[in-house]
C-alpha cells in the first residue's frame, strides 16, 4: 500500500502545481489607446497649406519622393509645385498645417512630375480652296 500512497501523492502534487497555469485566462490584448492611433485628416486639393511662419500655397495632392516617403505637393505663389514633408501635419479647420517654414519651402526643388502640362496651341484651321 505504501507504493500506492506514494504514487497518489505524487500525482496529486503534479496536478496541484499545474492547476494555476491551466487556470490562467487567455484574454486578447487591450486595443491601443486613442492617443497612439494616427489622427484623421481631410486633405482636399485646393486647401491652403500653412507652415510654421505663414502660408506656403495650395494643396495639389500627395506623392512619394525619391526616398520613397510620402509628401504633400503644394503649389506656391510662384506657380511651382514643391514637396512638403508630412512631419508635424495637422488640420486647422479647412487648412492643413505642417512643420515646414516658408524658407524651407522656397529652397525645396520643384516636383517635375506634378508640374502643370505645357500650354498647347489650337491647331490652325485647314486651308480652304479658293472658289473660282
Amino acid at each position: 500500500m505504501t507504493i500506492k500512497n506514494i504514487l497518489l501523492a505524487g500525482s496529486a502534487v503534479a496536478f496541484l502545481t499545474a492547476a494555476p497555469a491551466m487556470a490562467q485566462d487567455t484574454t486578447p490584448p487591450a486595443p491601443a489607446p486613442a492617443a497612439a492611433q494616427a489622427p484623421s485628416l481631410t486633405l482636399t486639393p485646393g486647401a491652403t497649406v500653412r507652415g510654421a511662419d505663414g502660408e506656403l500655397g495650395k494643396l495639389e495632392g500627395v506623392h512619394n519622393n525619391a526616398e520613397g516617403k510620402q509628401e504633400l505637393t503644394v503649389r506656391g505663389a510662384d506657380g511651382q509645385v514643391r514637396g512638403v514633408p508630412l512631419a508635424g501635419i495637422r488640420q486647422d479647420g479647412a487648412d492643413v498645417v505642417v512643420g515646414f517654414t516658408k524658407a524651407e519651402y522656397d529652397a525645396a526643388p520643384p516636383v517635375a512630375a506634378d508640374a502643370p502640362p505645357p500650354a498647347t496651341e489650337e491647331p490652325a484651321p485647314a486651308p480652304t480652296e479658293p472658289q473660282s
